[in-house]
């Protein structure tokens, strides 16, 4: 599999730093990116990976640059259909059908891909009690779907060949906004700026880039959390690139108006398939068809501390959520727990070396 390579699939290897030499237990570290931003964002991850023993593999999701395309038949299961509100129970349902099918074909492409790596005869088997070896696949931001699809769809696909289940460490959904895990906002307030009617259309964007990619100063409770203006120092992320950098990195088609991923987006809150992929995920059942495929694979949710306030509201209930899971004996994945104290939302670009110790290492926080 060549440096920047579209796999047959349609998935793209954009980079792969290739295996550490003279190594046998290396990690093979794959990397789903988020929306509009694709996997150039993780490029300063690359030159570390021999440092760490790992092999950097970082992959644009179909409709991205150097990915195939999605058909107009893909494209139809994410079309919107009646105004919201307007829509018959008989439709509700299909298009949750729909997109639910939607997200298996990404999630078996996902995992025909890591069939693909393991095939190709250099990914290392895992090494459970040493934490080593194996595949630690993971997705940041909206790429987090492409996660729970995975584990919620993964047992579909088991047992037609290769046996993922010696090569799989980890599952790693790394700062999801709080509605790509099916939560809700604040009851009180949920400020984001495309809704500030005191930001005028002509500085819409760049706010919404400072506003994601900015640090910020939050206490422990939903009024400490600064929700509205990022420090001024560090400065967002965003602010820091070049625009050459920008263009090596950022690709809007899919979440404007009309996109492959602003459709998926906004079907999947107004349908609640992703609250439903996260149960199917982190949840095991006692179903025989949906048997636990990889019952030793870790689950780990890594956050950070200085994000844009959604992202500190997704860890609190999801905190809340596996407590309560846990002390009323509901049976679930193993999932830790993972914080990055210092970094934002662009950890992958302003902090990589604290990134990939979070996403491969043992820390607890950082």
């Amino acid at each position: 599999m060549g440096p920047t390579t579209m796999t047959s699939n349609g998935l793209h290897i954009l980079q792969d730093s290739g295996a550490p030499l003279d190594s046998a237990d290396y990690t093979t570290l794959v990397i789903v990116h988020g929306y509009k931003w694709h996997s150039g964002i993780f490029g300063r991850l690359v030159p570390l990976a021999k440092s760490h023993n790992v092999r950097v593999v970082l992959v644009n999701r179909r409709d991205y640059p150097g990915a195939r395309p999605y058909t107009q038949e893909e494209r139809d299961l994410l079309s919107p259909m009646t105004p919201e509100g307007t829509e018959s129970t008989a439709e509700i349902a299909e298009a949750a059908k729909n997109l639910d099918a939607f997200l298996k074909e990404r999630a078996r492409e996902l995992f025909d891909l890591l069939v693909e790596m393991v095939q190709d005869g250099r990914v290392a088997p895992v090494q459970l009690a040493d934490n080593a070896g194996g595949i630690v696949v993971t997705g940041w931001s909206f790429g987090c779907i492409w996660m729970t699809a995975l584990l919620a769809h993964a047992a579909a696909f088991v047992g037609e060949g290769l046996d993922l289940s010696a090569y799989v460490r980890r599952v790693v959904i790394f700062e999801p906004s709080y509605r790509l895990l099916g939560y809700a906002p604040p009851i009180t307030t949920a400020y984001h700026p495309l809704f500030d009617p005191d930001v005028s259309p002509d500085s819409r964007e760049q706010t919404v880039s400072d506003w994601v990619s900015g640090y910020y100063n939050h206490g422990d409770a939903l009024e400490t959390l600064e929700q509205k203006t990022p420090l001024r120092s560090p400065p967002p992320t965003i602010a820091t690139l070049t625009p050459k950098e920008v263009a090596q990195a950022m690709y809007t088609p899919p979440g404007a108006p009309g996109g492959s991923d602003e459709a998926l987006r906004n079907g999947g809150i107004r349908f609640d398939i992703f609250k439903k992929l996260k149960v199917r995920a982190l949840y095991l059942s006692d179903d025989p068809l949906r048997e636990c495929p990889w019952p030793e694979v870790e689950v780990r949710y890594v956050s950070c501390g200085r994000s844009v306030w959604e992202l500190p509201w997704t860890t609190w209930e999801l905190r809340r959520e596996l407590e309560t899971a846990r002390q009323q004996g509901v049976p679930m994945r193993r999932v830790q727990m993972e914080h990055i104290k210092e970094a934002n939302h662009f950890a992958p670009w302003d902090m990589p070396e604290h990134t990939i110790r979070a996403l491969v290492g043992e820390e607890v926080e950082l």
